[in-house]
């Protein structure tokens, strides 16, 4: 008679299997990975929208969204507010907007920072100049431009949301920058941040609602 197996025994290595196999990816979670990665090119991506506006101003003592038809701002001392998808930002551009809050023309129409060279063209290939009207839009996809008043240092950030959980997480993650946007209007999908508030680490927050219609409450990652 040869050895073997009973069914009974194939029945519990199989339990077993699938008990380690659940275990092993709880504890990986694939798609918080994926998040995590997500958010480290996006704040790759964030840190060079950020040099290349100190280029820019170092180049012509301007900013973007003050080179464009409709600006709103004249002043390097004044603050700003703006979202990848407007012309103001500099990503992408608009022939004849009336307004740096305008939205880009096409996602492919090049804007001051890719105009100028202080960015590569391959940004126009990425989510953040996606218009609402555009499949595979999301505003959580946009990079925001802070631009604080001189009476308040006169710095720059850009800003984004992270998908991550341990990247929204301002108890357990002491590396990140971590903000709260106010947003004016009715309407979070087509406001324009107007404040924002650094949140201490080791501090339980208080999110913003980044969407009226099925948003996540949520933090910002700012660089620098």
């Amino acid at each position: 008679m040869k050895d073997g197996f009973t069914l009974v025994e194939l029945l519990i290595v199989i339990s077993l299997i699938a008990i380690l196999s659940v275990a092993v990816l709880a504890t990986i979670n694939p798609i918080e990975q994926a998040n995590k990665a997500r958010d480290a090119s996006v704040q790759n991506d964030a840190a060079e929208v950020l040099n290349a506006y100190e280029r820019y101003y170092t180049n012509t003592q301007h900013y973007p969204w003050m080179d464009v038809s409709g600006a709103t701002v004249t002043t390097v001392n004044a603050a700003y507010y703006g979202r990848s998808n407007q012309i103001g930002f500099g990503l992408c551009g608009h022939g004849s907007a009336t307004s740096d809050r305008d939205g880009c023309s096409t996602q492919t129409t090049p804007g001051q920072l890719i105009t100028t060279q202080e960015l590569k063209d391959s940004f126009l290939s990425k989510s953040y100049t996606k218009l609402p009207s555009q499949n595979g839009y999301s505003v959580q996809d946009q990079l925001y431009v802070i631009k604080l008043p001189s009476d308040q240092g006169n710095s720059i950030y850009v800003c984004y949301v992270p998908q991550a959980k341990s990247n929204r997480n301002p108890v357990n993650n002491s590396t990140w920058n971590l903000y709260a946007l106010s947003f004016a209007g009715a309407d979070e999908d087509g406001a324009l941040p107007t404040a924002m508030s650094p949140v201490a680490i080791g501090t339980t927050a208080s999110f913003n609602k980044l969407l009226t219609n099925g948003g996540n409450d949520t933090l910002f990652r700012c660089v620098p």
